[in-house]
């Protein structure tokens, strides 16, 4: 089959669109498969990102009108789940309708391959998507059985034809939930942004920088060989516990790349960034070896660091990193499954944050609240913890069990009652598994906030330390103050 045009495409929805302050992050799917679609002379590619160019459905239709692809990439995430699959029916009533490819979070909801909705797609991708793709593109377009491919099981479809083997391969991955992986991320190519994508992709984070950021994002590590129970596909970057890291001479080569299209902070989008010690200390050799005056920030364990990894990471140019606090209660924190040193969580963080504070890099720390059985005085020890801590931010979301997580397996007979699609952790609980009422878990959120933020302790120091980079990035002064919106 001919394929000359490609769309890629990330849908929206309102489920997402919360009062809580939040940034969009780049489809890093989408733009590792629009990066080597560009070297291809003979296809035209266009991406459209819907979570910075919001669009209905009869909206992306036009746009794909106006194109006219022969194949289009969506990629969805289970709060997107019907927005995609309405689309993607929309664009079948068409006799001479492109082929259908997705990929994204949505479809580790039910893998019903029956539905109506979900036989629109001519194959779905689950997992890591950017290599497989291309296995499925190639075999697409030049027709040719894979090797060591099987036949399928699922039967003749009657749109199926004798060159259409790659449908019956890729449903038949699909209904066994085959997840593909990033094997060689080496060998992905770097993605290149356009000056608006940099400008739409604006972290919150207030970092020590006292310049106007413009921030560029990587995945230098898959995998996380962690089993915390709420942990999900669908709120990661990757799949599997199997660490699959990249060369450190490869990550600092895409770290110019983004320096080269203007970016001057780069944030590692990786589940667990510290997971891979020898990565970490390869990376930081590297950086100090190049003499890289890029700024960076992570998202670690904290009882993945000591002193000594945590300075080489301060020398190699990190400013802030995001840590998984969670809970101040140690029965929760078991519960979780999130630790695996013996000494108290609590203890852990403190050690922790005492050091970066010594270090002078700044912190966000990540908080859940309604966790299953959790009291109200557990939220309170929470609350007492994260002020001891006195990160320089704090992000307190709700417990959300979604697709894939131990949690969605434990509880999959509450959330039957439910619509899965409109779980976000930062919307209102559809239900609670805590001892506490979801009426006062939303109290207690904003009181988490309203006591963190307006205390002695914490608005004239952040602003010292901050004031140079707030004057310069007055936009995400502004996003910050949005969490007014929050407080009843």
């Amino acid at each position: 089959m001919q394929v000359n045009t490609v769309l890629l495409l990330r849908v929206t929805s309102m489920v997402d669109k919360v009062d809580h302050p939040q940034f969009f992050d780049p489809p890093y799917a989408l733009k590792s498969i629009e990066a080597r679609l560009q070297k291809d002379k003979d296809v035209a590619v266009h991406l459209l990102d819907c979570w910075i160019h919001p669009m209905d459905v009869s909206a992306m239709l036009a746009h794909a009108a106006g194109i006219r692809p022969d194949l289009i990439v969506i990629s969805s995430s289970s709060f997107d789940a019907q927005v995609a699959n309405n689309f993607v029916a929309s664009v079948k009533k068409d006799k001479n309708a492109p082929l259908a490819i997705g990929i994204g979070q949505s479809h580790y909801l039910d893998r019903n391959v029956r539905d109506a909705q979900e036989r629109g797609y001519d194959a779905i991708l689950l997992g890591e998507p950017e290599q497989e793709f291309f296995k499925l593109f190639d075999w697409i377009r030049h027709g040719s059985r894979v090797e060591g491919v099987p036949p399928s099981s699922r039967g003749q479809d009657a749109r199926d034809t004798p060159g259409d083997d790659w449908r019956q391969h890729y449903w038949q991955c699909y209904e066994e939930g085959k997840r593909f992986a990033v094997e060689d991320p080496d060998s992905l190519v770097f993605p290149t942004y356009t000056s608006a994508e940099l400008e739409s992709y604006r972290s919150i984070f207030p970092v020590r920088v006292p310049k106007r950021v413009v921030w560029g994002y990587l995945i230098a590590t898959r995998g996380c060989p962690h089993g915390c129970v709420f942990c999900s596909e669908v709120m990661r970057v990757s799949i599997g516990r199997k660490m699959r890291s990249r060369s450190a001479a490869n990550v600092a080569d895409e770290m110019e790349h983004l320096e080269r299209q203007g970016v001057n902070i780069c944030s590692f989008q990786d589940d667990s960034f510290s997971a891979d010690r020898r990565f970490v200390r390869s990376l930081s050799e590297e950086l100090a070896a190049r003499n890289s005056k890029m700024p960076w920030m992570a998202r670690v364990r904290v009882d993945e660091l000591d002193y000594d990894v945590l300075a080489m990471m301060k020398k190699a140019g990190c400013v802030m990193l995001g840590l998984g606090v969670e809970s101040g209660s140690q029965r929760i924190i078991e519960q979780m499954q999130k630790q695996r040193n013996p000494k108290p969580w609590a203890d852990l963080c403190r050690q922790v944050f005492r050091w970066t504070r010594q270090l002078g890099i700044g912190t966000n720390a990540y908080y859940v609240i309604g966790n299953p059985t959790e009291t109200r005085e557990e939220i309170e020890q929470t609350i007492r913890l994260a002020i001891e801590l006195n990160s320089d931010t704090i992000q307190v979301h709700f417990y959300t069990p979604y697709p894939g997580s131990v949690a969605w397996e434990r509880h999959k007979d509450i959330i039957a009652q439910h619509d899965p699609t409109q779980m976000f952790h930062y919307a209102t609980p559809m239900f609670t598994l805590a001892a506490v009422s979801i009426e006062d878990l939303v109290k207690l959120r904003s009181q988490f906030y309203r006591r963190y933020i307006f205390r002695p302790g914490f608005g004239i120091p952040h602003m010292w330390k901050h004031a140079a980079f707030y004057w310069h990035n007055p936009d995400i002064f502004g996003s910050l103050l949005g969490i007014r919106k929050i407080f009843r």
